[in-house]
């Protein structure tokens, strides 16, 4: 078992509006919420591999409470995968892109749970049945195990511990005491697993702020990564696991995303913006994109750059709202038209150009009636 070390706290959002291209304003106040948050557990995304760049998943509180969304890697045809009255949060592809993992209290309001379902929203299956909150979801490259970070042997001295399971949830084993917002690289039995610890189990950081580590799969041979006296958090694996994205603090008290070589070093500033909040970043499965969330227009919303400069910005979603926490796929990018009724159900059918809708029932009636 690995050495020890302590956790960070949990992520809380702002509620949005629908999903019209309208914004509601929300200032930096919002982005102090998300900074603390950040801290708690800046979520994890899927286990990418090298692939093309396929559909982005991403949570939302558009609806009033946060659910699964998923879009095109150019942020078109947005399609909420959960619509649960729950809170569904910390999307993560699987690397082939069949399925998604997130965690949800739709079982126990309050208290998370990792839960499987297909790319689509089907056939959603509960993994972990725990007393402490388990969020976070991370996949090996070859879908075998997931790893997550888990509350459920929370002490006064630490809340979350960083675990691994088999995909269908059996197994569950912990790798590391006080660490959370694990992210994994690599397969299930070579793999890498970076994270994020307040403690310095490498006794290095005195001070004790939150660091970027890495360690085997297995949790053995830690190693720290970054070293300074600001909060680093939320890191990220590139496709080829060499590079690492996560949030740090800049100079006025906001995060902006950083990238930095996964050996340690001086680390780049990608996004730089004074008084902005910059984080839960994820990388293009081809290792030329980073999405991130940002409120640079007052509302979080997600945006994608060049990963080696940050340059070449772009904004994906216009929803007023908070979307967070983008995990990026190899799912190829949806274009319709829709094939089966649920498609058209909870103003599903709005999503449609080809054949262009004017309300649920002309989706209904063209699923029905559509050709083979």
């Amino acid at each position: 078992m690995a050495s020890q070390v302590p956790e960070q706290p949990r992520l809380r959002r702002s509620a949005p509006t629908s999903g019209t291209r309208r914004r509601r304003s929300r200032v930096l106040a919002g982005g102090a919420v998300l900074a603390a948050a950040i801290v708690m557990g800046a979520a994890p995304a899927a286990a990418i591999v090298p692939g093309d760049n396929g559909q982005i998943a991403f949570e939302s509180s558009r609806d009033g409470n946060a659910e699964i969304y998923v879009m095109n890697p150019d942020g078109t045809i947005e399609r909420n995968l959960t619509n649960d009255p729950a809170s569904d949060v910390f999307p993560a592809w699987s690397p082939d892109g069949s399925q998604i993992t997130f965690s949800s209290d739709r079982a126990e309001p309050g208290n998370s749970d990792v839960y499987k379902m297909n790319a689509d929203g089907s056939d959603v299956t509960r993994l972990t049945n725990s007393p402490g909150e388990d969020r976070g979801t991370s996949w090996t490259s070859d879908g075998e195990k997931i790893v997550f970070h888990s509350a459920r042997d929370r002490t006064p001295t630490h809340a979350f511990d960083v675990f691994i399971m088999n995909a269908d949830g059996t197994n569950q084993e912990k790798l590391f005491t006080n660490g959370s917002a694990a992210y994994v690289c690599g397969n299930s039995t070579t793999g890498t697993i970076v994270f994020n610890s307040r403690a310095d189990p490498l006794e290095t950081n005195p001070e004790g702020d939150f660091e970027i580590f890495t360690m085997d799969i297995d949790g053995s041979n830690v190693r720290q990564v970054t070293d300074n006296t600001v909060l680093d958090s939320g890191p990220k694996w590139s496709p080829d696991c060499s590079w690492i994205s996560y949030n740090s603090l800049d100079a006025g008290g906001s995060l902006d995303v950083f990238r930095i070589d996964a050996q340690g070093g001086v680390p780049t500033n990608l996004t730089n913006a004074p008084g902005v909040f910059d984080a839960f970043s994820a990388w293009s499965p081809d290792g030329e994109r980073i999405a991130f969330s940002s409120n640079r227009d007052e509302d979080f919303e997600i945006y994608t750059m060049d990963a080696t400069d940050g340059g070449d910005v772009s904004r994906l979603t216009f929803t007023g709202g908070a979307d967070l926490r983008a995990d990026w796929g190899i799912a190829p990018a949806y274009d319709g038209p829709p094939t089966a009724k649920e498609q058209c159900k909870q103003g599903r059918w709005e999503e449609f150009g080809t054949p262009e809708f004017s309300n649920q029932g002309q989706c209904v009636s063209y699923v029905q009636t559509a050709p083979e």
